[in-house]
């Protein structure tokens, strides 16, 4: 009985004990507020300037923070660690002059007063890309270019009127590249308004551009018309896959495609479309499997040319020939041989676009001129379908 009275003494204190909100403080002593930064100076970038200073003689020191408002009402922080002299402001979507508030912070969180310093940003780059917008019609579509000399992180915004003339958004580009073209596709020929917009990754947008544009006709090329032509320098076929597989209608399955025979790269082979057409854009499809192992590998081509002709030369020479466009097969993840990831598949299945420049005369006879496959040395192509204006 003694022992069990003492037992429900001590079990109530325990769990009390246990009960009690646990309380956080900093590992270092409150210590005396820093003193403020000295001898500050400031180069200005494009959206941005980079602030150099001199920090006090405080080895309890952690960072240096910025405090400023990159849009008006809309506050951002930036902190630098005490190893440096020297932070970045950023997100500026303007060239006015902005006040930035720099604080030193100690180990315990002791907060210096402020030191305000005056930042006058050069041109933002969702302001520079959206004036280097230049956008033309093209085959379906419209094709835009730009330029992004800060490689920043923008995604160009399209909007396209519908049939009852409201605006919807038809596309986003996003990009780092110092500079681009895209085409954007899925319209008829008739005329209609679009408007484009840039947008950077702190919420800035530029100014809208709007105009009237009216996308070239095209339509798919019937492949019943198209036939092989065997001249004399050609590439020939292997493994009974003929080069009748490239427009069969289907690529999906592990043998169907055109498989060359085993020679030395570059190899060659040419088929006529059976019609004169002005080109807009291919598109060539790897070969594919099941397990999707081979894609990105093997004797899928890497590095190829198109070319174009109308009477090609009967010895199998490059007389009248004209090249239409190079191409390289870039892997979306960039892994090694035979790993590939979804992006790698989905990529696959949508197979390469090939866009030919507007500037190129109408042809009736194609040539694939393969440079490089991934690994060996034939051609496995599964499927090529064609677009262009007749």
């Amino acid at each position: 009985m003694k022992r069990f009275y003492i037992l429900s003494i001590i079990t109530p204190l325990i769990i009390m004990s246990a009960c009690k909100k646990e309380e956080h403080a900093s590992l270092y002593a409150a210590g005396k507020v820093p003193d403020p930064l000295t001898s500050t100076a400031v180069k200005n970038l494009p959206g941005a300037a980079e602030i150099t200073y001199s920090l006090p003689h405080d080895n309890t020191i952690l960072y240096v923070k910025a405090e400023y408002e990159h849009q008006p009402g809309v506050k951002r922080e930036v902190k630098a660690s005490y190893y440096t002299n020297q932070l970045t402001v950023d997100g500026f979507g303007d060239t006015l002059e902005h006040e930035v508030k720099l604080f030193v912070v100690t180990r315990s969180e002791q907060v210096s007063s402020p030191v305000t310093v005056k930042v006058k940003p050069l041109t933002p780059p969702v302001v520079a890309v959206f004036t280097s917008l230049s956008v033309t019609a093209d085959f379906g579509g419209l094709r835009i270019a730009y330029t992004n000399d800060a490689k920043a992180d923008v995604a160009i915004y399209t909007l396209a009127a519908n049939d009852k003339g409201t605006m919807e958004q038809a596309h986003v580009h996003y990009t780092t590249l110092p500079a681009g073209t895209y085409t954007m596709r899925g319209f008829d020929s008739s005329a209609r308004q679009f408007s484009f917009f840039v947008r950077d990754r702190f919420g800035n947008i530029s100014d809208t551009l709007t105009g009237i544009y009216k996308p070239l006709y095209e339509k798919p090329l019937d492949k019943a018309l198209f036939r092989k032509v065997q001249l004399p320098t050609d590439i020939g076929d292997d493994w009974g896959l003929p080069m009748e597989n490239l427009w069969n209608g289907s690529y999906t399955g592990f043998w169907d495609m055109f498989h060359t025979q085993t020679k030395p790269f570059p190899q060659w082979f040419t088929f006529d479309m059976g019609i004169t057409v002005k080109l807009s854009r291919m598109t060539v499809w790897q070969r594919q499997t099941p397990a999707q192992d081979w894609i990105y590998n093997a004797n899928n081509p890497k590095k190829f040319e198109i070319w174009g002709a109308n009477n090609p030369d009967p010895d199998g020479g490059w007389n009248n020939w004209t090249k239409l466009m190079a191409h390289e097969v870039v892997k979306p993840s960039g892994l090694p041989l035979g790993q590939v990831t979804q992006d790698d598949i989905a990529a696959a299945v949508k197979g390469e676009e090939l866009t030919i420049p507007l500037d190129k005369q109408p042809v009736r006879y194609i040539r694939v001129k393969v440079l490089e496959t991934f690994t060996n040395s034939a051609t496995n192509i599964a499927e090529v379908s064609i677009w262009g204006q007749p």
